[in-house]
C-alpha cells in the first residue's frame, strides 16, 4: 500500500457519513430540501472535527450593523471573546470576534454557483475575525464546499479549487453517472482547514491578558 492509497482510504472514511447526499434525489428533486439536507449533514461532519467549538448557520454581526445581514451556512465560533445572540440549535448570530472560519455549502456545481463561491470568496475575511496582532496568521478564513463535482468544474471554479478557497467531497463525470468517487486531497484539504479554524480560536485564548467587552 503507498501512502497516497493510504490516505485515500483514510479521507473516504472520514466522509463516509455524507454519502447519503447522493441518494437523497432518489426520493425528492426540491431543491430547498437537497439543500437543506446537504448543509446539515456538512455541519455534523464538521463539528465532529473542530469540538469543542460551536457550528451554526446564521450570520456575523458586528458595529455599524448592516441593513441586511449576510446570511452563512457555517460559522464556526466560539463564545470567546463575545457569545453568540439568538443562540438556538442551529442557528445564532454570531459577533465578529468570535467567528473564527466560515464556510458555504453548495450541493453540486449547478449553473451559477462558481460566481457565488467567488462572491462568498471575497466577502468571509470581511466577516470572520481579524487576525490577533500577536499571531502570524495570513490564511483566509473562509471555504467553500460543494459536496457532489458533476462533469467539469469550470474555469472559475477550479480557479478557487486551485487557490485552496474551495473544495469537492465526491465527484461524477457526469450529472447522470450512478457512481461518485472521494476527492481525497481535497477532503484532507477540508480537514486541514478546520485544523486551521481550531488554531486560530487556541491561538487567541493563549495571549496575554484576556479580552473584555466595550462597556461604554
Amino acid at each position: 500500500m503507498t501512502v497516497q492509497e493510504y490516505l485515500s482510504g483514510i479521507a473516504g472514511q472520514l466522509v463516509h457519513e455524507l454519502e447519503p447526499i447522493l441518494k437523497i434525489k432518489e426520493v425528492t428533486r426540491n431543491s430547498e430540501l437537497l439543500g437543506s439536507y446537504t448543509e446539515a449533514a456538512v455541519r455534523r461532519l464538521i463539528r465532529r472535527v473542530v469540538h469543542p467549538m460551536r457550528v451554526s448557520t446564521g450570520a456575523v454581526i458586528d458595529f455599524p450593523m448592516p441593513t441586511n445581514l449576510q446570511q452563512v451556512d457555517v460559522v464556526v465560533w466560539a463564545p470567546f471573546p463575545a457569545p453568540g445572540i439568538f443562540d438556538i440549535d442551529d442557528f445564532a448570530l454570531v459577533p465578529r470576534s468570535s467567528a473564527f472560519g466560515l464556510m458555504e455549502i453548495k450541493r453540486s456545481n449547478y449553473s451559477g454557483v462558481d460566481s457565488e463561491l467567488d462572491d462568498f470568496d471575497k466577502t468571509a475575511a470581511t466577516l470572520a475575525a481579524a487576525p490577533h496582532p500577536g499571531v502570524s496568521d495570513a490564511r483566509h478564513p473562509g471555504m467553500g464546499i460543494i459536496c457532489v463535482l458533476e462533469g467539469k468544474a469550470s474555469a472559475r471554479l477550479q480557479k478557487l479549487f486551485d487557490a485552496r478557497r474551495a473544495v469537492a467531497v465526491f465527484e461524477k463525470s457526469e450529472a447522470t453517472s450512478a457512481e461518485a468517487a472521494v476527492r481525497a486531497q481535497d477532503v484532507l484539504r477540508l480537514i486541514n482547514f478546520l485544523h486551521y479554524v481550531s488554531w486560530r480560536y487556541r491561538m487567541q485564548g493563549v495571549q496575554s491578558g484576556y479580552p473584555q467587552l466595550v462597556t461604554s
